[in-house]
């Protein structure tokens, strides 16, 4: 018998002792129950998001449901499902969005949009903690990198993705953050694929994701951070579960031909009001090639900061985004910075910068009202050859290729958000979007929200 079904049979826990309305503390749940020693809670989740231009509506809409509950101290569960339908897919690998994308699929029977696309999403998982450390095993986003814009060096640009999770804070000043995940290589195992005659049940090459963050805290509100990750293929290697390693030596010892990066993160409030940030994504970093005239330097660069209660509820944020030629990007199908085809760092990839520019008031509870201007540009998409060579000079291209030789997509908007909390996790959301976009390829952006466009969004959810 189910825990849910125990709880729905036993009136106790449906009369005496659940919690009356006006005693809560919390949003109305569809179901809740709380006692010395567990704490159990499921609610719907619904929602819809509509955009309107001159080239017509598109629509996203999802419902599911969620659970929670807590066993004693130290035992934690929770649960998400949510299937999506979106009536033209405005989502996808190769597109220059935050949009989270999905494992799509088209809708088959019953369903007379042939445009449209569906998925669902399973997040959850289970957690254990103690007084100073926090374990569990996931299925879930994960985001790293101080940011008001996007991520750069973790992003919620992919599909969620199963990991193993261990937060460590052994004291005030120190700070490890460490997960290994299972992603979705989407590259085709050919030995392990079988045919049948009737058809073909198709096997995928097994991927995997290790990294670490640690954090110092020399003095209040100063947080200095610097990790490495690596994504390799084929088995599970044992030494990519300690948390602490440098990966990148690891991959040699082994030769499991791995794809490395490293990262830092410095974020300081010492001023009064003032968040400041930096953030650096090193992909492929050699101290041996640090200096040689002719390198590759794949990274990614952010800075930023806000400034708040300039006067009263008014905030104003700013960042710049850099990312280098060949950032997020690897020869080796198997080892890419991706999971099911998503780049899993920032959402413009490699060749690329951002200006961000928002204005925040927030003039009564629960409303937030923001003001934006961002402008984006990108360079060619190179392919990661290491075996082309110059014809002239015999060294590899990927030397000559500099930092946006042209710009084949640019994006400049001006946008104007207003999200109001009806209730708890009961949100509404409206959005104006004055964009003018070029993509000289046809391949990042989809053609409805090309060139000068006025997008209007709304958007109404229940749930988290």
């Amino acid at each position: 018998m189910t825990i849910l079904t125990s709880l729905l049979c036993n009136k106790n826990y449906l009369v005496k002792n659940r919690i009356k309305l006006k005693d809560r503390q919390q949003r109305l749940d569809l179901f809740y129950y709380r006692d010395s020693s567990f704490m159990f809670t499921i609610n719907p989740i619904l929602g819809v998001q509509v955009w309107n231009n001159d080239s017509g509506s598109v629509y996203h809409r999802w419902n599911g449901a969620e659970m929670m509950f807590y066993g004693g101290t130290h035992v934690g569960v929770y649960a998400s499902l949510r299937d999506n339908y979106l009536s033209k897919s405005i989502t996808a690998p190769n597109f220059l969005t935050q949009e989270t994308g999905g494992g799509f699929k088209n809708p088959t029977f019953g369903f007379t949009n042939k445009d449209a696309v569906e998925y669902s999403e399973m997040r959850g998982g289970i957690t254990v903690n103690g007084s100073w450390w926090n374990l569990g095993l996931v299925k879930d986003h994960i985001t790293w990198g101080n940011n008001y814009n996007g991520a750069n060096i973790f992003s919620d640009r992919a599909p969620s993705f199963a990991q193993l999770k261990l937060n460590l804070q052994p004291v005030k000043w120190l700070e490890l953050n460490y997960f290994h995940g299972w992603l979705s290589s989407k590259v085709v195992d050919t030995a392990a694929t079988q045919n049948y005659g009737t058809g073909t049940t198709t096997a995928y090459v097994p991927k995997f994701v290790a990294a670490n963050f640690i954090t110092f805290k020399p003095v209040k509100n100063l947080h200095l951070s610097i990790g490495n990750s690596i994504v390799y293929s084929q088995s599970i290697n044992a030494g990519y579960l300690i948390p602490f390693l440098f990966y990148k030596s690891l991959d040699h010892t082994y030769s499991t031909l791995g794809n490395s990066q490293m990262f830092i993160d410095i974020s300081s409030r010492n001023l009064k009001k003032c968040h400041f940030y930096f953030t650096g994504y090193f992909d492929d970093f050699s101290f041996g090639r640090l200096f040689e005239s002719k390198n590759v330097t794949p990274w990614s660069f952010k800075f930023g900061g806000r400034v708040s209660n300039i006067v009263k509820n008014v905030s104003v944020t700013a960042e710049y985004t850099r990312n280098h030629v060949f950032a997020y990007k690897h020869f080796n199908p198997e080892t890419t910075f991706e999971s099911t085809k998503y780049n899993m760092g920032h959402y413009l990839r490699d060749n690329a910068q951002e200006i961000f520019l928002q204005l925040t008031f927030k003039p009564i509870s629960r409303l937030w009202i923001d003001v934006a201007y961002n402008l984006a540009n990108k360079g060619p998409d190179y392919v990661d050859n290491r075996n082309d060579k110059d014809p002239v000079t015999g060294e590899p291209l990927l030397y000559s290729y500099e930092f946006q030789e042209e710009i084949i997509w640019e994006k400049s908007a001006y946008s104007f958000q207003a999200r109001y909390e009806i209730l708890n996790d009961f949100i509404f959301k409206i959005r104006f979007e004055m964009a003018d976009v070029r993509d000289d390829t046809n391949v990042y952006t989809p053609e409805r929200f090309q060139g000068k466009q006025l997008t209007t969004s709304a958007m109404l959810t229940f749930g988290f």
